[in-house]
């Protein structure tokens, strides 16, 4: 009797086909639900492995036993003219196998149907694109609580090495992280954010062991694309990282035609990159900077050779020395200290973003000498692609303070296309529509930046002032009345500070008079010096304005300028004051080289040297 027909006549062949096809049923059922109860990836490898290793010792046992009707016997012992058993047993086990079959492949049929398919994907959104994502913060499933941090850290880090991958447009830090926290569904955190796909997670962490869990979701058909959960060392972090990137561009493969994912470890000290990641962590949140600063020069102490550490100091200083947020510390030792810190990063990555951005807001800061490179410097760190679009925000501030309005729109424009719920972004992109005529535009943008954070919008301020100016009293008081009305929506309670009310009564009586009331001296005192420079140009009175800039400096003056700009402000740029703080502070330096705007030119006139701008001017 030849070989094959004693295999057959065992059934041996009818059980090798039952155990692969059952086989095949077995992984599918673990690939769909192990992921669903967080069980670790390495669980699912060694179910295959299990089932190979039996692969043999089943054909064994098919070779060496036979099912009758009375159980399992030896196969010496089953009668071999007896073909109703074998016949029996054939017909069970044929029978066993289209079973398995046809579950393996409904399974696999039902899974294809909820993803969409591995080798088509469905048609984009509209507003959307297939090479777009958002990295929503995981989730922190540590038992201590601020381990958040670390969560936070390990999302900002993917999202960063996304953002470097050509042909992928990944929606900025700041908005994919306002859903923190939130349960909102994933197809509209997508459709807000104008991406197609969204990754979302969980870290858990115990003492040096890392425990991630990844999937990506097609925010389209809210299928997941792929999930992953991944068990390590925490030394192996940044493999951990470097596979989920790789997985997510390979999932993506169709569209984005293949890419090469490399992470290259920023150090080699663990404990330097977890407070580094709390102190970055700190600095986007604009929250305890103090700490945050402690916590990077811990980290560039531990590793001096810590580029991002170094970088995301120096925009901490920077931050800190030159904002009104609370400090311990010296704020004129933080701007110093800023500049060391960002050359310290820049000689380590010459192309980080964030200090070139730094580097050229001091840049600019120290006066004529530095501010057109300070300016190249802006305009190189907002080319480059990061998950942060501050390096184009504030790039297109000094845009939009030089009077090139038209340039600001554009990066604003972008910078807000991947950072949607910033109001920062917004404000500044309402400022660049009201200075190039839109006005209605204009405070449509600032009252949105009321409604995302609740405060008084600066911009918004801005958009009144120039209505006012304009003698359209009766849109600034809807304007104003508007902001009033979207900080009772979100129960911010009226702060004296704002002067909203004051501000709403002053513009109904000019509404009826047809003049703005001046301020008496009790109110000029109360005013913060911002508000004060903004209503004395609302009020036409250039030379206090112009005084409260020279005094202050900094900040307000770059306030004159942006204000200098708007359509009705032709007598402020036209002062002489105006020039003569440029001339000093470095713009005028700018123009010089590179163009003036509006028509404008340098002329000498009786009360000194001025701006001539006959396209706008009177």
């Amino acid at each position: 009797m030849s070989l094959l027909t004693e295999l057959r006549r065992r059934n041996v062949i009818r059980v090798a086909l039952f155990y692969i096809v059952s086989a095949w049923l077995v992984v599918q059922v673990a690939e769909t639900l192990l992921p669903i109860f967080d069980v670790p990836d390495g669980v699912l490898r060694a179910i295959v492995l299990i089932l190979v290793l039996g692969f043999v010792p089943a054909l064994v046992f098919a070779w060496a036993f036979e099912l009758t009707p009375e159980g399992l016997k030896r196969d010496k012992d089953v009668e071999r003219v007896d073909p109703v058993t074998k016949r029996q047993t054939a017909r069970k086990l044929n029978l066993a196998t289209l079973i398995a079959a046809v579950l393996a492949i409904g399974l696999l049929g039902a899974d294809r149907m909820l993803s969409g398919g591995s080798d088509s994907r469905p048609s984009a959104a509209p507003g959307t694109t297939d090479l777009s994502i958002a990295v929503l913060p995981f989730v922190n499933m540590s038992a201590e609580p601020e381990n958040a941090f670390f969560a936070d850290g390990i999302s900002e880090e993917l999202l960063n090495i996304l953002a470097g991958v050509d042909g992928l447009r990944v929606a900025s830090r700041t908005s994919a992280f306002s859903f923190k926290g939130q349960t909102v569904p994933i197809p509209v955190i997508a459709e807000t954010l104008g991406v197609r796909h969204v990754l979302e997670g969980s870290v858990r962490r115990q003492g040096d062991r890392v425990r991630i869990t990844a999937q990506l979701i097609d925010a389209e058909t809210d299928a997941h694309l792929w999930s992953d959960t991944y068990e390590r060392e925490l030394n192996d972090i940044f493999r951990v990282q470097e596979t989920i990137a790789t997985a997510i561009t390979g999932e993506l493969m169709s569209v984005l035609g293949g890419a090469a994912i490399e992470v290259d470890a920023p150090t080699e000290d663990l404990e330097a990159y977890q407070r580094f990641l709390r102190g970055r962590s700190m600095f986007y949140r604009r929250e305890s900077l103090d700490d945050a600063i402690a916590d990077l020069r811990w980290a560039v102490e531990r590793d001096p050779m810590f580029a991002e550490a170094w970088a995301f100091l120096a925009a901490t200083e920077y931050v800190q020395g030159s904002s009104g947020y609370p400090t311990e510390l010296d704020r004129d030792d933080l701007s110093r200290r800023a500049v060391d810190s960002a050359e310290r990063a820049l000689a380590l990555d010459p192309d980080i973003a964030i200090a070139l951005a730094i580097k050229g807001n001091i840049a600019t800061d120290g006066g004529p000498s530095s501010f057109k490179a300070g300016m190249e410097l802006l305009e190189r760190a907002a080319a480059t692609e990061t998950g942060d679009t501050s390096p184009q925000l504030w790039f297109a501030i000094r845009l939009l303070e030089l009077g090139n309005a038209d340039r600001a729109l554009e990066v604003l424009t972008a910078a807000q296309a991947r950072d949607p719920l910033v109001p920062i972004n917004l404000g500044y992109l309402g400022v660049a529509e009201t200075i190039l005529g839109d006005r209605a535009a204009g405070a449509r943008r600032a009252l949105r930046t009321v409604e995302l954070n609740g405060q008084l919008s600066y911009w918004a301020l801005l958009v009144t002032v120039d209505a006012v100016r304009d003698g359209e009293f009766e849109e600034a008081l809807a304007l104003i009345e508007s902001i009033q009305a979207a900080r009772q929506r979100q129960d911010q309670l009226p702060d004296e500070q704002l002067h909203l009310d004051w501000l709403a009564e002053s513009l109904t009586d000019a509404a009826d008079t047809g003049t703005l009331r001046p301020l008496d001296d009790a109110q000029i005192s109360a005013l913060d010096p911002f508000l004060k420079l903004a209503f004395f140009v609302a009020q036409e009175d250039e030379e206090d304005a112009i005084a409260v800039a020279a005094e202050r400096g900094g900040t307000h003056e770059a306030l004159l300028f942006m204000l200098g700009w708007f359509p009705s402000t032709d007598s402020l740029r036209e002062h002489p004051g105006f020039l003569r703080i440029a001339e000093e502070s470095g713009p005028a330096g700018y123009w010089e080289s590179n163009g003036y705007p509006l028509g404008c030119r340098p002329v000498d006139g009786a009360d000194g040297r001025r701006l001539d701008c006959p396209e706008t001017g009177p």
